[in-house]
């Protein structure tokens, strides 16, 4: 006996996108609260560093969705080794890690 389905791969590909999306819009919203919590924890002084947090939503070419959150301010790795008083040293990793395993460096500084 021989049995075939048509229409099976559209519906799988429908699913496909639906989960999709729902992984993108979860992972919108955890980083949109860690951006949130990352300006809440800067040290302020002009408001440059807290202004200057940046989410950069990636997929890979697995279709792997990850977020890369970034800050432009050029004084921020000072900031985050404690040069400020309102902030402990780094005070982005500790609040990075409250929302989940790091797979690899938290803090990259480039020159």
């Amino acid at each position: 006996m021989k049995m075939s389905l048509k229409g099976v791969d559209k519906e799988f590909a429908k699913l496909y996108k639906t989960l999709k999306q729902k992984e993108i819009s979860f992972v919108d919203r955890r980083t949109l609260q860690l951006v949130a919590e990352l300006k809440k924890e800067t040290p302020v002084d002009t408001g440059e560093a807290r202004d200057s947090w940046i989410r950069k939503p990636v997929i890979d070419l697995n279709n792997k969705v990850s977020v890369r959150i970034v800050n432009i301010a050029e004084h921020i790795k000072y900031l985050n080794a404690g040069s400020s008083k309102q902030a402990p040293a780094f005070f982005i990793e500790k609040t990075a890690l409250k929302y989940g395993k790091a797979l690899g460096a938290i803090v990259e500084v480039k020159e």
